[in-house]
């Protein structure tokens, strides 16, 4: 009886085991059937990757919210930047919208544009990234922006009728690097003025000329941030006996501590002509037909507006004239350059001249920091860098304006 009764007790203590043993295999068994219908992330706590905004992000940096663009004529333009998360390896395009409709798209980068509105009045901007099925992946943030005209209509340039004659002409038929020229095939175009214009600090009377403002980074152009840093509006024109020109420049730190062959140190303007621009097409170095002009709007607290020629004498040009003002969101300098600087060369109507024009920043810095141009490349060592300038006689565009009538100032005279 001893010996059974032990056997039975034994049987019973597995009991236990045996049931925990079945409700085990139940569970693994519930568990694969459901494991099967649930993606595999669920368990190990990975979420799943999905191309959405925790992905790719887009993010304008300018144009900034509420910003108000106070433009001199409609030549100026808007810099916008896209700064751009993720997307650079991928076939994706980035589209820049503005009130809803595309100015722009992006395939790579860099995702920067100057976008010219044409027109004042407030404009929303936003940007997406768009797959190859035209779906769009994310959106960046939007920012409202104000843009303002300061030319009146009634300013506008009054031209000869021969003016887009002329200018077809240069186009079809003249010979200038394209590729330079910002917008890409055009030149600058310069006006013959028939009353020199006064060169006393002031921008006022230059809005009877066309202008240029669209300067790209040249040289050391990794250090550009906005247009707030440094920027600048060119304006010229030219007669029998000078060249003249005016530059309102947008510097936020001005710094001009530099005089004769040192002035491009400091903050500064430098002009290079090629006047035989045909002959020069393929020829990169300097010749006895390039001229380099450094200008300096002077440190306006001890030195004086000054200029330097740089190639091809390396001394002070003969009769340059300069007239320099501090603004207080930069300097505005204005100068003639009477041809006689420039041997053998003698200005005629629909010419054309290898031209750059660039504005050295300097900042708080030793020397130059960064250099904009009006062409899209450029080099102190290399003319083949050039743009060009046409020189056009469009009329008398200064005496468009109406002339006091004998009525009227007689009632001037008698208030």
């Amino acid at each position: 009886m001893s010996k059974n009764h032990k056997r039975r007790v034994f049987t019973l203590d597995k009991v236990p085991y045996i049931l925990f043993g079945a409700i085990l295999i139940i569970a693994i068994i519930i568990f694969l059937s459901v494991r099967s219908c649930m993606p595999l992330n669920f368990f190990s706590g990975v979420q799943e990757e999905t191309e959405n905004e925790s992905e790719y992000t887009l993010f304008i940096a300018s144009p900034t919210n509420d910003k108000v663009f106070n433009f001199i004529n409609q030549n100026e333009n808007v810099p916008v930047e896209i700064r751009a998360n993720e997307v650079e390896n991928t076939d994706y395009t980035i589209k820049l919208m503005v009130n809803d409709s595309e100015i722009k798209s992006f395939t790579s980068p860099p995702y920067e544009y100057n976008w010219n509105p044409g027109s004042s009045g407030q404009y929303e901007m936003t940007a997406q990234l768009i797959d190859e099925s035209g779906n769009i992946i994310t959106n960046s943030n939007t920012v409202s922006f104000t843009v303002e005209y300061e030319i009146e209509p009634e300013e506008n340039i009054v031209l000869s009728v021969d003016i887009e004659e002329k200018k077809n002409e240069i186009l079809s038929q003249s010979l200038f690097r394209t590729q330079n020229t910002i917008p890409t095939g055009v030149p600058l175009f310069s006006y013959k003025c028939y009353i020199p214009p006064v060169l006393d600090g002031s921008i006022q009377e230059w809005d009877k000329f066309e202008s240029f403002s669209a300067f790209e980074p040249t040289i050391k152009k990794e250090n550009y941030t906005t247009h707030t840093d440094i920027s600048g509006t060119f304006y010229s024109c030219w007669d029998d006996d000078n060249f003249y020109f005016a530059v309102q420049v947008i510097d936020d730190v001005f710094n001009q501590k530099y005089t004769g062959n040192q002035l491009n140190k400091g903050d500064s303007i430098t002009i290079v002509f090629d006047t035989e621009l045909e002959e020069d097409m393929q020829i990169p170095f300097y010749n006895s037909d390039d001229y380099q002009i450094d200008l300096s709007p002077g440190s306006f607290t001890g030195t004086f507006a000054e200029s330097f020629m740089s190639w091809p004498s390396n001394a002070p040009p003969r009769g340059v004239t300069i007239a320099s003002t501090r603004l207080a969101t930069g300097y505005l300098i204005e100068a003639s350059i009477p041809w006689y600087n420039f041997p053998n060369y003698i200005p005629t109507d629909v010419d054309v001249l290898g031209f750059t024009i660039s504005i050295l920043d300097t900042d708080n810095l030793d020397s130059t920091e960064l250099v904009i141009s009006s062409s899209k490349v450029f080099n102190f060592n290399d003319v083949s860098t050039l743009g060009a300038i046409a020189l056009i006689d469009a009329g008398d565009i200064q005496g468009t304006e109406e002339e006091p009538t004998d009525e009227g100032t007689a009632e001037d005279t008698n208030q």
